[in-house]
């Protein structure tokens, strides 16, 4: 088996990646609760040890008392006889009697009015000595350091009564060796949870990593052709089945986008096309045969015509373009609305001349628009125009201007028509959506004009809707904040 030499850039890389960084989070979280365990074991094992220490010191020391009060021994006033020449040979027999002493390990010394009566061989002529900073003798525990007795240092307790003060001591070094032992165990086995922390960590976050490495691999083969799949896990509710879902529904995002310029591609092109074969087709026949200077003219107005079509066309595509990249900077002032309709409208008059429509003009309220004049006209011409297109011959369009709310002013233009169909109602304001193509045609309209108008609404921070009858009357609305 041949293995790949890890390089520089490789190995920079793996340490990188979130795998490693877990693994070596999780290894130094679990040697630091591994330390902390260790070091609260020990303290607790070295506090309890000597807390029961301290209490079988105490005992050995309040049994002693016991007996020699029992026994009514006066150790000041100790006469030899024949059994016992010294208090220590008295004080030995008693307590030979009671207790099996460990003379190797415990330390016993007796004091009576601050005279040493009784001491343990094992001390020899030592003396087990209290704190020097021991101004008043209490019964308590404490330590002593006295090489000459043993190495280390001793436990001590003083019980103190009547004048006579009995110390029991221990040495201490039978716990150190006992800790010591654990502290060997902790030495051998550190290794080999090192070993079992690095393992783990990387078990552990590559068992983690799984479903993100499988959320890699499925939006890889993601494309613009494969939007309809969807990356799998979103059933968890966990963070990676959160990601998941919000991942799928960009590329639900994505996807409506993607149909939609597919569709607005086809469109605009469809667009564009019709009168550039009507300009082709008109010029061809022009060039085939020749025209009386009439016909001639004839040619050039259809021409004209199509040409202004398609400028329109080109104009609204360009404005819809614009408005989706935020490429439109409204220049917005302050205007009276009653003036701003008066002088719209009064402007527009013309377009309903050629069907006997007459635009009226109904301003109940006056209030103050922070409006892009130039943009505001270009939407109340659009709605108008449509009006008057779509409107029945002789019909007036009215519109109205009030408040509708106290932030909010409202500017409605209503029709008399055919009607919009319920179905339509909500996809009216969609690009290049038309109710019945072959009158829109006629009309010369290519379905962004409403676009175009609610493009400008959300510039201003607006909003338009519409209301419909069939065979009756159909308002736009206009809402503007005041």
């Amino acid at each position: 088996m041949k293995f790949r030499k890890l390089n520089k850039a490789d190995f920079k890389k793996f340490v990188n990646t979130t795998r490693f960084k877990t693994t070596i989070w999780y290894t130094l979280v679990f040697l630091l609760l591994e330390c902390m365990f260790a070091v609260s074991v020990y303290f607790y094992l070295y506090s309890n040890s000597v807390d029961r220490l301290d209490l079988a010191l105490k005992m050995q020391a309040q049994s002693i008392l016991r007996i020699v009060s029992e026994k009514h021994v006066d150790l000041v006033n100790f006469e030899p006889d024949a059994n016992y020449q010294t208090p220590e040979d008295l004080i030995t027999d008693m307590l030979y009697d009671v207790f099996v002493l460990n003379k190797r390990n415990y330390f016993i010394q007796i004091t009576q009015n601050k005279k040493i009566y009784y001491r343990t061989k094992n001390l020899k002529k030592n003396i087990l000595k209290t704190p020097e900073n021991d101004k008043i003798e209490i019964s308590r525990s404490f330590d002593i350091e006295d090489f000459a007795i043993v190495e280390g240092d001793i436990r001590c307790y003083q019980l103190v009564d009547k004048g006579m003060k009995i110390i029991v001591a221990y040495p201490k070094e039978y716990i150190s060796q006992a800790l010591g032992s654990l502290i060997d165990i902790y030495v051998i086995v550190a290794p080999i949870s090192l070993v079992i922390s690095i393992l783990g960590g990387a078990v552990i976050s590559s068992k983690a990593l799984s479903r993100i490495d499988a959320i890699i691999k499925k939006t890889e083969e993601i494309t613009a052709q494969r939007l309809n799949e969807q990356i799998p896990g979103g059933e968890y509710g966990d963070e990676y089945g959160r990601l998941v879902n919000k991942m799928n529904e960009m590329i639900e995002r994505i996807k409506t986008s993607v149909e939609f310029m597919n569709q607005f591609s086809v469109s605009a092109a469809h667009e564009l096309k019709t009168p550039l074969t009507i300009l082709r087709g008109e010029i061809e026949i022009t060039l085939k045969s020749e025209k009386t200077p009439a016909e001639y003219i004839d040619v050039l107005k259809s021409n004209y015509e199509e040409t202004i079509r398609l400028i329109k066309i080109i104009d609204n595509l360009f404005f819809v373009s614009k408005s989706d990249n935020k490429l439109i900077a409204p220049e917005k002032t302050v205007v009276s609305a009653k003036e701003f309709l008066s002088i719209s409208v009064n402007s527009l008059r013309l377009i309903g001349q050629e069907k006997n429509i007459e635009l009226v003009l109904h301003i109940e309220d006056d209030a103050d628009l922070n409006v892009d004049t130039n943009l505001m006209k270009q939407a109340i011409l659009n709605l108008i125009d449509n009006a008057v297109k779509y409107g029945y011959e002789s019909k007036p369009v009215i519109i109205r201007g009030k408040k509708f709310q106290d932030n909010e002013y409202t500017i409605s233009i209503t029709n008399e028509g055919d009607g919009i169909p319920a179905a339509s109602l909500e996809k009216i304001f969609d690009r290049f959506y038309r109710v019945e193509s072959s009158r829109n045609r006629k009309t010369g309209g290519v379905g962004l004009g409403l676009s175009v108008v609610k493009s400008i609404m959300l510039l201003h921070n607006g909003s338009i809707n519409v209301t419909s009858v069939e065979f009756g009357k159909t308002t736009f609305n206009i809402i503007l904040p005041v």
